[in-house]
């Protein structure tokens, strides 16, 4: 195991566990397998298997030793979860009886500098969590300024996304903006460090990672996909690190299930079913050993026992709350 893994501890692993219930003889798909934190967890919690998928090909690579040891009981498939459903179907798997989603960046890569995800290291500006197409460096120096500042203001939710972009591109006049340290400068120019809780570039950099990964509308195709792969009873866990990706989480769920009280497993209407609405966070004692779970909130739901066929068919990516720019 390397030292990227050993730093890596996965969030709220207990109350994963407590809801998934991990059973002998089921199947469950971690969508963002990251260091394989939660897949290992769910292994060794039964005689069971797990999918795991990441579109980065280093969190394949870190994961190796789970496929050493658990043998064809761990699939690694390098990947975007927006589309697990046909990951699912090309190594024969139809239905499954669990789904994590453990949203955003893995402290894996903000703690690798030469990713640039991270604005503490110097470092060219990447931010691909696939490693191939374009990267920050090219959309910083290449888009005009209203759609810069659309990018930071819709998804780092930057009320100063207007003049960080106008500093941009002035900046950009003079000489290209190559490193995670250039922008980090010209934010700090444009915001003020004084009592904040959090630091200037925090969003600015958020807003641009979301953009280049695709993350809004890979998660909105892979909870439409959770409809299809999940068996009757099957647990849908989601967790997410900030509003934009909760709100969809939120949204598709109240859209989308009705109430334990209210369910009749012979007349159902609605594909999921939930327990309690009310988002789960960390707890104290977790959030003192990683901070980094203290953002975290917890969403889930059950799948109901209704058909394929009766499926909703209206699904909007705009509606449950996603971004299009």
């Amino acid at each position: 195991m390397s030292k990227k893994e050993l730093h890596h501890k996965p969030v709220m692993c207990e109350e994963v566990l407590s809801i998934l219930n991990p059973s002998d003889g089921c199947v469950y798909l971690d969508g963002t397998l990251g260091a394989g934190g939660h897949s290992r967890k769910i292994l060794e919690s039964a005689d069971c298997r797990v999918v795991g998928i990441d579109k980065d090909p280093t969190a394949i690579e870190l994961c190796r030793d789970l496929e050493n040891q658990y043998g064809n009981k761990f699939l690694s498939i390098n990947g975007s979860f927006g589309n697990l459903s046909q990951h699912l179907h090309s190594i024969g798997i139809n239905k499954i009886d669990g789904i994590l989603l453990d949203l955003g960046i893995s402290s894996m890569q903000l703690e690798t500098p030469e990713r640039g995800f991270s604005f503490q290291f110097d470092a060219p500006l990447d931010m691909r969590m696939t490693q191939t197409g374009e990267t920050v460096y090219d959309i910083l120096n290449s888009l005009s300024e209203s759609s810069l500042a659309d990018i930071i203001y819709y998804f780092g939710e930057e009320r100063s996304s207007r003049k960080i972009a106008k500093a941009i591109v002035n900046k950009r006049k003079i000489k290209k903006i190559k490193t995670t340290f250039d922008l980090n400068e010209i934010v700090l120019n444009v915001k003020k460090t004084k009592n904040r809780k959090i630091h200037p570039a925090t969003k600015t950099f958020q807003a641009l990672r979301i953009y280049i990964n695709n993350e809004l509308k890979d998660l909105y195709e892979a909870l439409i996909s959770t409809e299809k792969v999940l068996s009757e009873k099957g647990r849908l866990v989601v967790i997410s690190f900030h509003s934009l990706e909760d709100r969809i989480v939120k949204n598709f769920i109240k859209e989308n299930s009705i109430s334990l009280k209210k369910y009749d497993p012979k007349n159902p209407d609605k594909a999921f079913v939930y327990e309690n609405r009310k988002v789960i966070k960390p707890s104290e004692g977790e959030v003192k050993k990683n901070r980094r779970s203290r953002s975290a909130k917890l969403r889930w739901a059950f799948r109901s026992s209704l058909m394929l066929s009766q499926l909703n068919s209206s699904h909007n990516f705009i509606n449950y709350g996603g971004i299009e720019c």
